[in-house]
């Protein structure tokens, strides 16, 4: 039984280097191309453009907001406090890093690439750089990690949970959608956010597993 879960412990190693190394190729292209992609960005713009509409404009605000923040540091400190408060300091830890090192690491990117954001019908007025999608980036690492959580909680106990991951990578979809809908970011900006944000969800991860391993993936 050792021998088998050693086994899938080196193939999660092995599938995760990958993961990585496909991400970092990913946001080196998008970061580094950024000129050549000029035609992609701007058909894909036009594209999402040409469905906004009065609801859909109000829907995806919403979910930009989600994406904000505003949302997602209220939900850190709340969890936070109740992991701390039930002694679990190591989960803490592990969940601030997750939040804050991303927006850390997000900032960091914004001012070595200094990108400015489209100026093209913007739906807010955003300030700050923009690449890569901060949302975007945030979001897959944060909602990301709590998507995980849940599920490992919940399959722990027997339960049915791929509808939480499915769940909380289509709002983490949505959230990146809707910056190139409001008009604040290229879609390569949102790309590069998912693919650096997907590398600091697998760091966490790994992170998690050095620190609890009865609660990392086995």
């Amino acid at each position: 039984m050792e021998k088998s879960s050693s086994g899938h412990s080196t193939r999660w190693n092995s599938y995760t280097l990958w993961i990585v190394i496909l991400l970092l190729a990913i946001f080196t292209i998008l970061g580094f191309l950024h000129d050549t992609l000029t035609r992609f960005d701007t058909t894909v713009m036009q594209h999402v453009w040409g469905i906004r509409s009065e609801w859909l404009t109000g829907f995806f605000i919403f979910i930009t907001y989600v994406g904000s923040g505003y949302v997602s540091i209220p939900i850190l400190i709340l969890l936070g406090t109740y992991f701390l408060v039930n002694k679990k300091i190591k989960l803490a830890l592990v969940l601030i890093f997750n939040l804050v090192g991303v927006r850390f690491a997000n900032g960091l990117l914004k001012n070595g690439f200094d990108r400015t954001r489209p100026d093209d019908n913007p739906l807010l007025d955003v300030g700050g750089l923009s690449f890569p999608s901060g949302h975007a980036m945030n979001s897959a690492a944060f909602i990301g990690f709590l998507g995980y959580l849940v599920w490992t909680y919940l399959s722990k106990k027997g339960k049915q949970a791929g509808y939480v991951l499915v769940v909380a990578w289509s709002l983490v979809f949505l959230i990146g959608f809707s910056r190139v809908y409001i008009g604040v970011h290229f879609p390569s900006d949102v790309i590069a956010g998912f693919s650096a944000g997907g590398i600091w969800l697998i760091l966490t991860l790994v992170l998690l597993k050095v620190f609890m391993p009865e609660r990392g993936y086995q």
